[in-house]
């Protein structure tokens, strides 16, 4: 899996990637929360059109009601996660993996393209490797 950006992204040095973890960080344990009341929600709606299309008794006006009410909510969920996810791109940071918390950072090392690569669990930016390699290719930064 390549990361090569299609236009000259914006490169952060060490420092300045550090700088941001602690707005990166709150971004991504509200998209982590997010997602799981997306899926809750999610949950709720097929459960509800089961009981809606089943017929069985159901008062389908209050059901079919309440539908509605959760597809509002869950739209604006969407728009909260967007709107999340844009933030975290403005700082320069690219999320690869939601459920880890695994966030890039263009950098360049030796005059090349590379990633700086930090996970949620993680206190600072430790480690990076190349576009080509991913996270599999993590390497230690010299401390």
């Amino acid at each position: 899996m390549t990361d090569q950006p299609s236009h000259t992204p914006k490169t952060l040095s060490l420092s300045e990637a550090n700088a941001l973890l602690p707005i990166v960080k709150p971004l991504i344990e509200q998209l982590q929360q997010l997602q799981r009341v997306i899926a809750q929600t999610n949950q709720q709606i097929d459960e509800l059109t089961v009981k809606v299309s089943a017929g069985n008794g159901y008062p389908v006006q209050s059901l079919k009601a309440r539908l509605q009410e959760l597809t509002t909510h869950q739209l604006q969920l969407a728009e909260a996660f967007e709107s999340a996810l844009a933030q975290l791109e403005d700082a320069g940071a690219m999320l690869k993996d939601l459920q880890r918390g695994l966030i890039d950072f263009y950098a360049l090392r030796d005059g090349k393209l590379v990633l700086l690569c930090w996970t949620l669990d993680e206190e600072r930016i430790r480690y990076w490797h190349t576009l080509e390699d991913g996270f599999a290719g993590r390497q230690p930064l010299e401390s």
